[in-house]
């Protein structure tokens, strides 16, 4: 197979893949929170912990195809 195609078929998959990770870890509520202390105003000063169960139900995490 033509190398320029190989190579654009693996950096398609190993971003698929970085993707579907980076999904799965924003999915857990508790590394949500920890971004949303440092982002967002709102959650400012708060604690990680604290503001776990303020994020309403279950994330739903896409599958990149």
């Amino acid at each position: 197979m033509n190398t320029e195609i190989t190579n654009a078929l693996k950096a398609t998959s190993d971003t698929a893949q970085y993707d579907n990770s980076a999904k799965r870890l924003l999915g857990n509520k508790y590394i949500l929170a920890q971004i949303l202390v440092y982002t967002v105003d709102e959650f400012k000063g708060m604690q990680p912990m604290d503001v776990v169960p303020l994020i309403e139900g279950e994330p739903k995490i896409g599958i990149c195809g």
